[in-house]
């Protein structure tokens, strides 16, 4: 199976923290999830000490070669860093990249960010007053239509749809993802969920409803094509053997 097929025929592929080529959440990584066709693009946000906007999985930098807490540290601190990380055999290096940065790059690339939210400042089960913020940076990009944000803060999820309800949200579940569809549901919430966790007639239930379901980090093309089967509506991929 291959991007391009399952772009045309079934479910939509999405770039899991942009590719498998350069630093995860980096230009390099985007650049690759572009030009392999990737019909959306996923990346991690976090709130820097200055309240910037930041792209890291983490809440530190650590696994990547630095030192620093993303939460603790200014926009040039970090990317004061060089950020290192070997992939399928190949080392590369980049530096830290924000929402906005990604947005463009997005918008320049044709392809719809995906945008999950880690817990930071003003960004978490408890506070939400950094969000307006974050949306005022999709409009300001003129990507607000295109963005999907997810996230598995359910109050985050529940703000967003109270006061942006034409923002396109997911929740991201894993192995208790089923004892929050009913909330999920009256929301009108897509679901966002680890592949171990989801089966045929998990999909035939979240399609009833009229929801969408992504699933994630799908590397696998024996794994790719049995969720396939099931009609999921996106798969989130570091990469598939065929793109390469």
């Amino acid at each position: 199976m291959c991007a391009a097929t399952v772009a045309a025929s079934g479910p939509r592929t999405v770039g899991h923290r942009g590719s498998s080529v350069g630093v995860e959440n980096t230009r390099e990584a985007f650049a690759e999830g572009i030009r392999r066709g990737y019909d959306f693009l996923e990346t991690d946000v976090r709130v820097s000490a200055d309240t910037c906007f930041v792209l890291s999985h983490d809440e530190d930098n650590s696994r990547l070669g630095g030192n620093l807490k993303i939460a603790e540290a200014t926009l040039s601190q970090l990317r004061g860093q060089t950020l290192r990380q070997s992939r399928y055999g190949t080392e590369y290096t980049a530096t830290m990249a924000t929402l906005g940065e990604f947005l463009e790059q997005c918008r320049l690339g044709g392809v719809r960010p995906v945008i999950e939210l880690k817990w930071g400042t003003g960004v978490n089960s408890n506070d939400c007053s950094l969000v307006p913020a974050l949306i005022d940076t999709l409009t300001a990009s003129g990507m607000r239509s295109q963005a999907v944000i997810l996230t598995s803060m359910r109050p985050c999820l529940q703000y967003i749809r109270e006061n942006y309800p034409d923002i396109a949200l997911q929740f991201l579940g894993g192995a208790t993802w089923r004892q929050h569809f009913a909330w999920a549901d009256s929301l009108r919430l897509d679901l966002d969920i680890a592949h171990t966790y989801l089966d045929s007639a998990d999909v035939a239930r979240i399609h009833a409803a009229g929801l969408m379901v992504n699933t994630w980090t799908v590397d696998n093309p024996g794994r790719a094509d049995t969720l396939v089967s099931y009609g999921v509506d996106f798969i989130t991929t570091n990469r598939l053997p065929a793109e390469l």
